[in-house]
């Protein structure tokens, strides 16, 4: 099995055994703009095959290698809605939700030597099923270790390798303010994008810790 890195697409596998997105932690963008007088917040439908699938939030995402919380709110923003970074004015960082970790899941690519292990998942994509869903149906694990055998979103297949080195994980959530509301483009991992009044974002069935910690983000708007 090769050696790598710990990148930031992952599950870190907290104390309390849940499961949260990110090994390196995770940002989200709290974007605002004002519109006729009303403050507008840019709200994410998360696609249902998403972690809290069907719930609304903010876009958002893991921490990857060498990135800040800022940079990865930003990247991950432009990757799922097509806003550009130039088009927002950054504001405050702030960490909204926390959990010690139990463990992380590194990603660790198959060696050459390794694929034909995963000549079943590779059949099953030859024969047009999608990737995740080939995964799915084949749970391959590693014949040595038992790794489980994973997919990226970015199309890889990947041995999911649990590491210890980790001891937490944190949401942080950036706050920013456009000038106007700004043209979206939603990809797979949005179901849709909208500019939300912010009085009405409480009505929306939230992401369980988006709405934990929407009142005092909202505070923070007005300090």
């Amino acid at each position: 099995m090769a050696t790598q890195e710990i990148h930031g697409d992952g599950w870190a596998v907290g104390a309390d055994g849940v499961r949260r997105w990110g090994t390196l932690g995770a940002a989200g963008l709290f974007l605002t703009t004002v519109e006729d007088g009303i403050t507008l917040l840019l709200v994410q439908h998360r696609a249902m095959w998403t972690n809290f699938g069907g719930t609304w939030g903010i876009p958002g995402g893991a921490i990857d290698t060498g990135e800040t919380a800022v940079e990865a709110a930003l990247r991950e923003t432009m990757e799922e809605t097509g806003v550009d970074p130039s088009d927002v004015t950054t504001g405050e960082a702030v960490v909204t939700a926390r959990a010690p970790l139990d463990h992380v899941l590194r990603r660790v690519p198959l060696t050459e030597a390794e694929l034909p292990l995963a000549d079943a998942v590779t059949s099953a994509v030859a024969g047009g099923a999608t990737l995740f869903d080939a995964v799915r149906g084949h749970r391959l694990t590693h014949p040595e270790t038992g790794y489980p055998l994973v997919a990226t979103l970015q199309g890889d297949l990947c041995w999911e390798v649990p590491d210890d080195t980790v001891p937490e994980w944190t949401y942080t959530t950036v706050l920013c303010t456009a000038d106007h509301p700004l043209e979206l483009n939603p990809t797979a991992e949005s179901a849709d994008l909208a500019w939300c009044p912010l009085d009405e974002v409480a009505e929306l069935n939230l992401l369980p810790p988006f709405r934990e910690a929407l009142p005092g983000l909202i505070a923070r708007l007005g300090s």
